[in-house]
């Protein structure tokens, strides 16, 4: 009985900030995003001390220039939660707030007929970006790593994605892969953030120079069916509120370190992903989700 009143009392208290966040006006809802973020910050001490830590060694930054980065990560994630859940009232000005560049890059991987395997990360708000991709008229099917249910959020979740964003969301195992297959089959576009732990399972990678687990299913999929892997940036502009997606150059038209083709050595490959992502976590080092463990299988 405790256990189900812990889980009603989570999902009163998730309800009701998402009725507050949703009333109030755009730039508003923003700012208070941002303030969650803060205090989200200000009470995960033990968390927030292990992403300095990473941003330390991953950036090779005092602890007082990593102590601002992992500050304003968790200020950007607040802002970006605020934002998901607003996502229904945000989709008709959405062309407005979020741009795309490169999208003749997408058409071109898409032109040849076998799909396109899109390349992102945890970097600005990822879950805006998806949704912008589906104005564009592109059917975008993401691969998720299924979460615990708690207060009623994956709900929530998979119904912003779905039924606000438009997104068919899959999960990156059993019958979700086979539904991968299915897509790039019929020249669709899979997702992939490519900067999660893959633990156990993933091919040991260097990321931003230290160990870490690379996933290996954007390779492997390449490789079974030839679909050109296209690398998605996005991020949040100086003034808050608005965005840019940049699609970039197939990455997979590229040579690895020893001049073979991308897919021809595994562990090479995914060093180009790494590097692509390497860039944006150098570019925009504040809007990267630092409380993501990207080594936590690998450093500890």
């Amino acid at each position: 009985m405790a256990e189900e009143k812990g889980t009603g009392s989570g999902r009163y208290a998730v309800a009701l900030l998402v009725g507050l966040v949703r009333r109030l006006p755009q730039r508003l809802a923003v700012a208070l995003g941002g303030l969650l973020g803060r205090l989200l910050w200000a009470l995960s001490w033990r968390k927030v001390d292990r992403g300095e830590a990473r941003c330390v060694a991953a950036l090779g930054v005092g602890i007082t220039v990593a102590r601002g980065i992992v500050r304003r990560s968790f200020v950007n994630l607040g802002r970006s939660a605020v934002e998901f859940v607003r996502l229904d009232r945000m989709m008709p000005g959405l062309r407005e707030t979020v741009t795309v560049e490169g999208r003749e890059n997408l058409d071109r991987a898409l032109a040849r007929g076998r799909g396109a395997l899109l390349m992102a990360a945890h970097i600005g708000n990822w879950e805006l970006a998806g949704a912008r991709l589906v104005l564009e008229g592109y059917s975008v099917v993401p691969l998720y790593t299924p979460q615990r249910n708690r207060g009623g959020l994956n709900d929530l979740i998979q119904h912003q994605r779905t039924a606000v964003a438009g997104m068919k969301m899959v999960p990156s195992e059993g019958a979700g892969l086979r539904e991968a297959f299915r897509t790039l089959r019929r020249g669709g576009i899979v997702g992939f953030l490519q900067d999660l732990d893959a633990r156990s399972e993933g091919i040991p990678v260097p990321f931003l120079g230290l160990p870490a687990s690379a996933a290996d299913g954007i390779v492997k999929l390449h490789r079974r069916f030839g679909s050109p892997v296209v690398p998605v940036l996005y991020f949040r502009r100086p003034d808050v509120v608005s965005h840019t997606v940049v699609i970039q150059d197939i990455l997979s038209d590229a040579l690895d370190a020893d001049g073979n083709p991308f897919g021809a050595d595994m562990v090479k490959s995914l060093q180009m992903c790494h590097n692509v992502l390497e860039g944006w976590v150098r570019a925009y080092p504040d809007q990267w989700l630092w409380l993501l463990d990207r080594w936590e299988s690998t450093l500890g």
